[in-house]
């Protein structure tokens, strides 16, 4: 496990307008307000579209990351994410939802967002992380999957993750 004691900054309250994308909405409101690393506690909202990483198929290999995703339209939901810094300096948003088809009663759908398009409107809060520097790099005991890293290792993605980082 890796952690460090976050320094809050300011709070964001955004409210997307229909046709917005999500993830790009999310960058772009950190860039704005120059918000290096963030952290959105919560957002919820209607979308005509999620793309979330996830199948409908039998899994054959359970500790893989899963190649596939999957689309799911008219959907309503909620979710939480972080912004940071990737290994090339651009801010990543990392997202994770929960998402109803509004057709469906109680089928849902929950995985790693790659994309969602705003329906009626996506409510969201987003709260500045002001230290320690925050950076997302491809971490190889997550199967290259890039994780936050926290303090001074977070000027370079070469370096393996501390067990613990403390600043």
């Amino acid at each position: 496990m890796r952690s460090a004691q976050v320094f809050p900054g300011r709070r964001l309250f955004a409210a997307l307008e229909p046709g917005e994308e999500v993830l790009a909405s999310i960058a772009a409101l950190c860039a704005e307000h120059e918000f290096e690393a963030a952290v959105v506690p919560v957002f919820f909202g209607a979308f005509t579209r999620v793309a979330l990483i996830g199948t409908r198929d039998p899994v054959a290999d359970e500790d893989a990351p899963l190649p596939k995703s999957e689309t799911v339209e008219w959907v309503e939901g909620l979710g939480a994410a972080t912004v940071a810094a990737g290994a090339d300096g651009a801010r990543v948003v990392h997202l994770h939802a929960a998402v109803g088809r509004k057709s469906a009663g109680t089928a849902a759908y929950a995985g790693h967002v790659l994309s969602a398009v705003t329906h009626y409107t996506a409510e969201i809060l987003i709260e500045e992380v002001l230290g320690p520097p925050v950076k997302r790099c491809p971490d190889p005991a997550a199967h290259g999957i890039p994780t936050l890293r926290f303090g001074a290792t977070t000027t370079a993605c070469d370096a393996p993750p501390a067990a613990f980082e403390r600043t």
